[in-house]
């Protein structure tokens, strides 16, 4: 039996939050199982087999060259459009926000694409362990200076951003915290000749310090294990994650439980995001369209969700223009987000993208992030020309519906057709995809 209307809007609002967006068959599939087995599939993504690991080592080398930073971000852009596992890369891309790195200070493109694996290896796993992971990430000890963070002279950076920004937030540590953990860092630094951790004992304080409330020879296992486990963090990681994929600035009594979850489950991150993909208030109101796209979710949600076809190495481009370089955060707190995506340039820049796309011919990719999509195949199947129809294929699965004046225009101009000709009907179709695309409600997801 198939779905009704509501559950394909909730299951399409699922898979652009949890994910990059579906096609409209691909959203009818998964609104058929239902939201809990679709919640479960995304979650439980390590039982999808994933075949761009062996697809992507075969360009290594050949085409893609990884101490290259525009192949780098063309290998995470291939991976985000052609993922079978899309949680996974939705999580890797909320990591590389939250443990904001940048190649500007960096400089080393082999790091920050070993970092990005990092954080696909941890998406959905202990919160612990991922800030282990990171303190010793050669990336991260460049960016934030630790490979310079020695005995006698201990550099306060990574000690202030793990508490300020990856951790607890303002409010909950004092400066006295920050040069105590940041001498208990002393010593992790970096083997640059291998591109490795390593420990110099040597450059390491092992003296008394006092954290926190804790005292002792403490080091930064000791530091990462005082703040994952404070309830503070508990919220802070929770709200962020919530905001993530729901909406901004949710009610406290939203929150709370979702932190517990993060306490009472060791740290671990998939069961607070399960929580969050299963909630009443994901699927609220207040949820629907109201999260601007960033350029990342805006350009690969539109290429898996019209089954387009690109040069992912010219989408690299298109993102920067549209304000979201890969690998380049504007600094520390990674980028702002929000209605901050959106002002005149980058909508011109959106409608530019969406009017290559568009034109694409198959086989015959353009530049500046251009290619081609297919929307007939998918106007195609439902065996009707009306545009009724037509709209509300495209309007209920590629965004959270259309507000009566959005559908009454672009039905106008649909409805203008001048001839039945099939060559005239698919550039109306391609144009109404056009405009649907720079619509309001496409910002959104």
């Amino acid at each position: 039996m198939a779905a009704d209307k509501d559950t394909v809007r909730r299951v399409g609002h699922l898979l652009r939050r949890a994910g990059f967006g579906a096609t409209p068959d691909e959203v009818q599939q998964y609104a058929d199982k239902g939201i809990p087995a679709t919640v479960d599939e995304l979650v439980e993504y390590d039982r999808t087999p994933d075949d761009l690991d062996a697809t992507l080592s075969k360009l290594q080398g050949d085409l893609l060259d990884m101490h290259n930073l525009e192949d780098v971000q063309t290998w995470w852009i291939y991976r985000m459009a052609n993922t079978r596992r899309p949680l996974q890369e939705k999580m890797t891309l909320f990591w590389h926000g939250h443990f904001a790195t940048a190649q500007y200070k960096v400089n080393n493109a082999r790091f920050m694409h070993d970092q990005n694996e990092t954080f696909r290896q941890h998406a959905l796993g202990n919160f612990k362990d991922l800030t282990m992971a990171v303190a010793k990430d050669p990336a991260m000890l460049i960016w934030l200076d630790g490979a310079t963070n020695h005995k006698g002279a201990p550099n306060e950076n990574f000690a202030r951003e793990l508490m300020e920004l990856f951790t607890l937030g303002i409010g909950n540590y004092s400066e006295d915290d920050v040069h105590a953990a940041a001498r208990a860092f002393t010593g992790w630094n970096l083997n640059y000749q291998q591109g490795v951790f390593a420990f110099n004992k040597n450059q390491h304080d092992d003296g008394p310090k006092t954290f926190r409330g804790i005292s002792g020879p403490l080091d930064g296992t000791d530091v990462i294990a005082n703040v994952v486990a404070d309830a503070a963090t508990a919220k802070r990681l929770a709200g962020k994650l919530f905001s993530f994929f729901a909406y901004d600035n949710p009610d406290p009594g939203v929150i709370q439980p979702i932190a517990d979850l993060y306490l009472a489950s060791n740290y671990e991150i998939k069961p607070v995001v399960k929580a969050i993909l299963l909630s009443d208030a994901f699927y609220s109101e207040q949820s629907f369209q109201q999260h601007v796209k960033s350029p990342v979710e805006y350009v690969i949600g539109t290429i898996r969700s019209l089954g387009g076809k690109v040069r992912e190495r010219n989408l690299a481009q298109a993102l920067k223009q549209l304000g979201q370089e890969l690998f380049n955060p504007p600094n520390v707190a990674g980028w702002h987000g929000g209605p901050g995506w959106i002002d005149p340039g980058s909508m011109l820049a959106r409608f530019n993208f969406g009017g290559l796309l568009v034109a694409g011919v198959k086989n015959a990719q353009t530049p500046n992030g251009g290619g081609y999509i297919d929307p007939e195949s998918f106007v195609q199947k439902l065996g009707t020309k009306s545009w009724d129809a037509v709209l509300d294929l495209f309007g209920e699965s590629l965004t959270g519906g259309l507000t009566p004046a959005t559908r009454d225009a672009l039905k106008s101009y649909a409805s203008k057709t001048a001839s039945s000709a099939p060559q005239a009907l698919e550039v109306k179709l391609r144009g109404l995809v056009h405009l649907l695309m720079v619509s309001p409600e496409y910002q959104v997801a």
